[in-house]
């Protein structure tokens, strides 16, 4: 998987999921439980941990390494108590190859492991992309094809990636089972250390010339490939076109100046053989740095590293993979490019970006990384940042683009500020703003309060227990690490905010400063901007077709018949019986047990339904409140979404917007609104519609975390029209980007809304249809009907009698928030609403196609089957991941080039099949419409092993670690009790063969009464020739 990182601050602050070929919606109002996967790292804050029925260490500190001490062929050479995050850094050198080791010894239940190298490419081929890919497809030890996606279902991991940066590789994975560890590890060094790099896994993974027909050499040749399709994907997205554009042009003289995921037009330059090169100097154990985390022993990590990996080889001078400093420019430069048309954007005149980028400091200097973090928070975060208040605030664009912010991903660091739906000619006004913002800064500086807020958000964000903090902090750390920098330092974070409060304070002009010296005074600035090229997909396809033409003018005869013969055997390998017996895989003892969990407990509260839960949360107390909507007529709820963006950005009776974000991010970590949909999990018979608001405070500050929300509740005021068509705006800008990145997703909600009304209103509120209609809305109605209806919204929602709380503190801060609550509740509304619950209608089946102009394909197939708490959601859940890993990943990724595919059974009893980044279309769904043949004619791949691997699928979701804010929330939501969770997980380990079997004839062996198909893509007017089937277009 191609990835970027973030910096250590960035993820603090904004988090991140990254799964290998299941990229989720970056959407704020999307349900998460509607999109549950195998790890769960969205909205991750960098923080301690404190989980329940963890390994204990001991108080007094006692260091289990030594300074200077050899353990293993490891010499130990610094060790360090970082208090903060309750953590012990012990860093390690191998004596003979110079590998370095970080381990993080943590009371921890997560245990984290990763394997990284920095891998500069030269040219954009995406050599270390394609060498991630092949490297996970079989090793020495482990000569199995694609071991890593067999592993999925033969591990509880609750992390399991590979990624591929701009400058570095890693192979990380977390779980919580040490069995499972101790196998991922020794499956993870076989593969980057001894991995076999076949030459049919190259054709497969990376690129070939095939016949379109691999039996017919009268069929069209074209290329073929994962990456490849997967980079074809990936430049279709505009937001990634401008980032990757941006980084090759504002450091170009190195590595940086490449495309390391992979061009599509360069992918078929590169040989099998390059690969094999890079390989060997790359993945060399001198330019490795190896992560370790958690309690399990390290010694058995030390021993197997030296014994089986790295005491063959010899150290070697690994600069060659160094980074030089790019050298400064004496004059600033402009970039122009193009993009591809969206039809999903704003007006092709409005589809542009542009973009300022300014070289900042060495990554490595780390306070001073810090500060120009803060100082880039300062100038671009909320109403009161400079930047927002002079490009935002005037309402010319569409927000801020997806790069805005402070980049520390590379050597050299840079600042980006930049604007996305735009017209050409205010492309000088953003940088005459630009100009005028930092000529402001220079000669007024900031405002105090709105620095302290900026740098509350951060000291508060390290607070946050993150269920996953391992494989979070290894992220972090990871681009720092790459260039040699001092990772330990680096999670000094208080210390470094201290430091800077003593700048500050000693310096009134601190700030300023460091405005004159990167911002004012900096040649080396990239203005780079981006138009939408109607012509773009054409001009690309031509060149692709030119690309295969170059590729077989030359070839003779014997090579011709070769790409023929390539293309049969590589169809025989991807079909042969795979042996994955030679995989480890863990056993039923050693999943048996749930993990342990706090209990809830509901109290009624001043007529409140109030959940409490005491659990250690490190100082923090979290805040729910839960407002039923379904009363709400069908116009206003599809507003919310809207309304939920905008609430808490328009001030109050009391404060100006400006004031009240300032008082939000000084008292607490923001108050977020989401629309959240609850459905009968028993009968499936109705459902409500919620809005959740979100907060949580230091115990300090929980009075006034109270007084905040009860302002907002009560006093929200939409009267500043200007303020609120531009919010408008950005919001319809925002939610129209990087719909293609995440097109499963909506292929499935869009599937999903052809199956019942439940599904059409979530694809109303979250899918392609909400996008479309608040395009339309707000085209139609004028701005000061808008107010209204979104005010009325507001005062239909916010009372007392139509709320539920949850609330989650420690034991000894819950007696003084109850109290708080109390008031809190004493100034809230009470009046009746007439319904709370709607009943779920089903529709006849159709098909529906979303028109994407891009080059490949989003598929999904989804029927109604049964409710979650119904005996047969279990081992419908099973059969997902059995047909994903034995019929779906080896046929429409494998065999047809997606460069995903999966069955997924949700939460809310839909099964859906879906494909991305999918060359095909029709051939894709025929798969799916051939699922029920497959699973009797291939009866034979479900055996005991097939379904204990499924099993241990499902218990990854199952089992999942949950921060300490979001324990009981299936109670609250879905009122589902541990018990009734506990009797479904035991339901699901008691699941038989007979059990699948009878299940398979009961809902597949008939076309489901209720389905839909949905794809988002291209244009096909042979469409339903070819599928036989009436689909609605959808423009």
């Amino acid at each position: 998987m191609l990835t970027v990182s973030l910096s250590f601050i960035d993820i603090i602050l904004s988090g991140l999921k990254m799964l290998r070929f299941q990229p989720h919606l970056v959407r704020a109002h999307i349900k998460k439980s509607s999109f549950k996967s195998l790890s769960e790292m969205s909205r991750a804050k960098l923080s301690s941990m404190n989980q329940v029925n963890m390994p204990s260490i001991i108080n007094k500190r006692e260091y289990i390494y030594a300074e200077g001490k050899v353990y293993y062929g490891f010499r130990c050479e610094r060790v360090e108590h970082i208090s903060e995050f309750q953590l012990t850094s012990y860093t390690f050198r191998h004596e003979c190859t110079g590998t370095e080791l970080w381990h993080i010894e943590r009371n921890d239940a997560t245990n984290a492991f990763s394997i990284n190298f920095r891998t500069t490419p030269f040219d954009s081929t995406g050599l270390p992309h394609i060498l991630e890919h092949l490297s996970l497809c079989g090793s020495k030890k482990y000569p199995v094809r694609d071991p890593f996606f067999k592993m999925l279902n033969r591990s509880v991991a609750t992390f399991m990636n590979a990624m591929t940066g701009p400058d570095y590789t890693i192979y990380p994975f977390s779980t919580m089972n040490e069995v499972d560890f101790r196998n991922l590890q020794r499956i993870y060094l076989d593969a980057v250390f001894r991995p076999n790099l076949a030459y049919l896994d190259f054709l497969q993974e990376g690129w070939r010339l095939e016949y379109k027909d691999i039996h017919d050499q009268n069929s069209q040749l074209v290329i073929k490939g994962v990456v490849y399709n997967e980079m074809k994907g990936a430049f279709s997205e505009n937001a990634h076109v401008f980032s990757q554009s941006l980084l090759n042009n504002v450091i170009p003289d190195h590595t940086y100046g490449y495309v390391s995921g992979g061009n599509p037009l360069d992918i078929p330059n590169l040989t099998h053989s390059n690969l094999v090169d890079f390989h060997k100097k790359y993945y060399h154990p001198s330019n490795c740095r190896i992560y370790s985390y958690g309690l399990f022993d390290p010694n058995k990590t030390l021993a197997l590293l030296d014994k089986e990996y790295l005491s063959k080889h010899t150290s070697i001078d690994n600069s060659y993979s160094r980074i030089p400093h790019q050298k400064r420019w004496i004059k600033p430069r402009n970039v122009h490019i193009s993009s591809r048309l969206d039809s999903m954007g704003a007006t092709i005149d409005r589809q542009n970006q542009i973009a300022i980028a300014l070289l900042m400091c060495d990554s490595t200097n780390i306070q001073e990384s810090f500060e120009l973090n803060v100082l880039s928070e300062v100038l671009t975060r909320g109403p009161n940042s400079l930047f927002f208040k002079n490009l935002i605030e005037p309402n010319f664009s569409g927000g801020y683009n997806q790069c805005t912010g402070y980049s520390s991903n590379s050597k050299d660091t840079f600042f980006v500020v930049g604007l996305q739906d735009l017209l050409v000619k205010d492309f000088t006004k953003f940088i005459e703003l630009f100009d005028k913002t930092i000529f402001n800064a220079l000669g007024y500086g900031f405002e105090a309060q709105h620095v302290e807020s900026v740098l509350h958000n951060f000291e508060l964000s390290l607070k946050h227990q993150n269920p996953n903090f391992g494989i979070t902090l290894l992220l972090n750390s990871t681009a720092l690490w790459n260039h040699e920098g001092d990772v330990v330092n680096n999670l000094r974070v208080s210390d470094m905010i201290s430091r800077l409060r003593a700048s500050l304070s000693q310096d009134n002009n601190h700030f300023q400063q460091k405005m004159e010296q990167y911002f004012a005074n900096n040649n080396h600035r990239l203005t780079l901007t981006m138009s939408a090229d109607e012509l773009y997909e054409e001009n690309f396809t031509k060149a692709e077709l030119e690309l295969v033409r170059q590729k077989i003018k030359n070839l003779g005869t014997e090579e011709v018949n070769q790409i023929y013969k390539n293309g049969l055997l590589l169809d025989a390998f991807q079909k042969a019986k795979s042996n994955t017996e030679l995989l480890p895989c863990l056993s039923m003892t050693d999943v048996s047990e749930p993990p342990k969990i706090p209990k809830v407990f509901n109290r009624n509260i001043q007529n409140v339904q109030t959940q409490v839960c005491e659990v250690s949360t490190n100082n923090i107390t979290y805040f729910k409140c839960l407002f039923n909507i379904t009363d709400l007529n069908i116009e206003e709820t599809q507003l919310v979404p809207l309304f939920c963006n905008v609430i808490s950005a328009l001030g109050t009776a009391t404060y100006k917007h400006q004031e009240f974000d300032k008082q939000v991010f000084l008292k607490t970590g923001g108050i977020d609104f989401t629309v959240n949909f609850i459905e009968d999990v028993n009968y499936a018979k109705s459902y409500s519609v919620s809005i959740m608001m979100a907060t949580h405070a230091l115990e300090k500050n929980v009075l006034d975390m109270f007084d905040l929300c009860q302002e907002l509740l009560q006093n929200f005021r939409f009267n500043d029209l200007g303020r609120l068509k531009m919010l408008i705006e950005n919001y319809i800008s925002n939610i129209s980007v990087g719909v293609s990145s995440s097109g499963h997703l909506y292929a499935m909600l869009g599937a999903t809304s052809l199956v019942s009304d439940v599904g059409k209103l979530k694809c109303l509120l979250f899918g392609v249809d909400h996008i479309n209609f608040i395009k339309n809305f707000a085209q139609v109605t004028e701005v000061l009907e808008m107010r209204d209806k979104l005010a009325s919204i507001g005062r239909k929602v916010f009372n007392k009698s139509n709320m539920r709380v949850a609330i989650n503190s420690a034991p000894s801060h819950l007696s003084s928030a109850i109290t708080h609550y109390k008031d809190f509740l004493k100034k809230l509304p009470d009046f009746e609403i007439n319904r709370i619950s709607s009943d779920i209608h089903y529709f006849d089946p159709s098909c529906q196609q979303y028109l994407m102009n891009i080059p490949v394909n989003y598929c999904a197939k989804t029927f109604f089957a049964v409710p979650y708490l119904h005996q047969d959601h279990p081992i419908l859940q099973i059969l997902a991941k059995v047909l994903s890993a034995k019929y779906l990943l080896p046929v429409v990724r494998e065999q047809n080039g997606a460069y995903g595919a999966g069955a997924k059974m949700s939460f809310d009893g839909y099964f859906s099949l879906y494909s991305y980044r999918d060359p095909h279309s029709i051939k894709t769904f025929k798969v799916f419409d051939k699922t029920y043949e497959w699973l009797r004619s291939e009866k034979n791949l479900i055996d005991q092993q097939s379904l204990f691997e499924a099993k241990l699928g499902v218990l990854q979701q199952l089992d999942s670690p949950i921060a300490p804010g979001n324990i009981g929330i299936d109670y609250f939501l879905y009122k589902m009790s541990q018990e009734s969770l506990k009797k479904y997980r035991s339901r699901m380990l008691a699941v038989t063969i007979n059990d699948l079997q009878d299940t398979i004839e009961k809902y597949f062996r008939n076309p489901p009464n209720y389905y839909g198909k949905c794809l988002l893509g291209p244009a096909d007017k042979h469409l339903e020739l070819k599928s036989g089937q009436k689909w609605k277009i959808v423009k």
